[in-house]
């Protein structure tokens, strides 16, 4: 699975690309002293970004472990579990029959849902993983980029254009379903309060970070087209 994975990954990186790595050991690599040091320190560097893309394809099977988790949870259609936050309406409950707390968050089960609400449900379960897989991705694509020498590679300018513009409108999108699937669970059962609709400002943030990110990236390339055997 995990070669499954490495190979989907690598498509994105062109195998043939020159490694600034490669070209320092070719250059230096048989002087001794401080350009051994910092051969070996590159080398150190590579296996960095090896692990960076190792972790990424990681990510992505343990995603696929959750999606498969939720789907035989969902799929039944029976004893469905829905997420309900309920912070606009706190409810006290006793801890150990002694000390009193606030929930505002519970999940209720349900049972045969309509297609509407079971397609909320199950869009709002999955959704958020697929987001957190595709970041994974995104790690996977710039580990092997990196770890070949070829920092500004199109196909991880690509990844960090995607997942960033993913994050930004999955920190919409997310909350908007979830709130919808919970509206939907309750209304099944008779419950009507409406749920408080939000925004996931650390996806947000995270998306305009990544594309922050990119938007150097590019510049980078860029420059490095405009340079080409000008050194």
């Amino acid at each position: 699975m995990v070669s499954t994975v490495s190979s989907a990954v690598g498509h994105f990186v062109d195998r043939e690309a020159i490694s600034c790595f490669d070209n320092i050991e070719k250059r230096y690599g048989d002087e001794d002293g401080v350009t051994t040091t910092m051969i070996k320190r590159l080398n150190d560097y590579r296996q960095n970004f090896e692990v960076m893309a190792l972790a990424g394809g990681l990510g992505v099977l343990a995603g696929l472990g959750f999606i498969v988790r939720d789907l035989v949870r969902i799929l039944p259609n029976r004893d469905v579990p829905v997420p309900v936050d309920l912070a606009d309406v706190p409810h006290e409950v006793l801890l150990g029959g002694t000390a009193a707390a606030q929930a505002t968050e519970a999940v209720i089960r349900v049972s045969e849902l309509g297609p509407v609400p079971y397609t909320a449900v199950l869009t709002a379960a999955l959704l958020p993983t697929l987001v957190l897989m595709l970041v994974a991705v995104c790690f996977a694509v710039l580990g092997r980029s990196f770890a070949s020498g070829d920092f500004f590679a199109p196909g991880g300018l690509r990844a960090m254009k995607v997942t960033s513009i993913t994050l930004v409108f999955g920190s919409v999108v997310i909350p908007t379903l979830q709130v919808m699937a919970a509206n939907s669970a309750l209304a099944s059962v008779g419950v009507h309060f409406g749920q408080r609709m939000g925004t996931d400002w650390v996806l947000f943030a995270a998306g305009i970070l990544l594309g922050t990110v990119w938007y150097a990236f590019r510049r980078g390339a860029r420059l490095e087209r405009d340079t080409e055997g000008l050194v």
